[in-house]
């Protein structure tokens, strides 16, 4: 993986899951000289912080590995990620409930511990060969392989639905659709917990992929994706700016017109944010002889 990419992706997967119980980061898996992205434990007592990280805290709902690619992992990727496992495994010592199934594909949250591999997409020979079977219950681009005998998920970040729960895993593979993922985040709330735990990871991705004097194309299409995407946000300002400046100035005509705005039309006309919109009603302000003629054809 592009160790760039890889320490975003980490950042942000550590970020997110530090408040609700133990991460760590490059977790040496002991006997052998190699590190899983990342080792997380879950507290019990805080699941309400996993509710709020949509489908990443569904999968951190139990003691887990994650490795994140933003490529589809090769063969030899996916075997190392195998070794990782079970060595972990070994180490922790986890066994599964007696009470579950062997094949009970459903259960496999329910396990400790469970291989997350969370990839930008996977490639055709590998889904050929390994045939890892999908489950209703969870959403499209989610795959279980080995059921409780071996415990391994696979989540394709660019087969995921295009919807909120799903954004920090899309963001964490940094992969196809970038640009699509990063405006997605920037139209969320200021206050949002995926701004709040994405934002920063990404914008120190984006300086040290800037400074490099020459980049790969999946870094360049990062790059470019952030310049567009904080562009639109200035533009989206300047807009904005320009609304309540006509929205003013909509209130000064209707003042210096003698026409009466209730409070919950001045609140009508300060929320409004389309440019075309504030300059029709300033329109009909200079001739309406009411409130109601400002609005009128709306």
């Amino acid at each position: 993986m592009n160790k760039h990419f890889d320490l975003a992706g980490k950042a942000v997967g550590t970020r997110a899951l530090k408040p609700s119980g133990s991460i760590i980061a490059n977790a040496e898996i002991s006997g052998r000289t190699q590190y899983a992205d990342l080792v997380y434990e879950p507290d019990p007592g805080r699941q309400l912080q996993r509710d709020n990280l949509g489908l990443l805290g569904r999968l951190a709902s139990n003691h887990c590995l994650i490795e994140i690619y933003a490529h589809a992992p090769s063969p030899n990727e996916f075997r190392a990620c195998l070794v990782k496992h079970f060595t972990y495994w070994q180490q922790y010592g986890g066994e599964p409930s007696s009470s579950k199934k062997p094949d009970d594909q459903s259960d496999i949250s329910l396990s400790k511990p469970v291989l997350w591999i969370i990839t930008s997409r996977l490639a055709a020979p590998i889904l050929a060969k390994l045939k890892p079977d999908p489950d209703a219950a969870w959403p499209n681009g989610t795959y279980f392989w080995g059921g409780e005998v071996l415990r391994v998920g696979f989540v394709v970040a660019n087969e995921l639905p295009r919807e909120r729960s799903t954004l920090l895993v899309r963001l964490m593979t940094t992969g196809p659709d970038t640009y699509a993922n990063l405006s997605e985040l920037r139209r969320l709330p200021v206050d949002s917990i995926e701004r709040a735990i994405a934002e920063q990871p990404l914008l120190e991705l984006n300086d040290r992929l800037s400074k490099k004097p020459s980049r790969t194309p999946e870094e360049e299409e990062f790059v470019v994706a952030m310049q567009r995407t904080w562009e639109d946000a200035r533009i989206d300002g300047q807009t904005e700016g320009e609304a309540i400046g006509q929205a003013i100035a909509l209130l000064t005509v209707l003042e210096s017109r003698g026409i009466a705005a209730s409070e919950s039309a001045r609140d009508r006309i300060l929320a409004q944010t389309e440019l075309s919109t504030l300059q029709r009603w300033l329109k009909n302000a200079l001739v309406a002889t009411s409130i109601d003629g400002v609005f009128i054809s709306d």
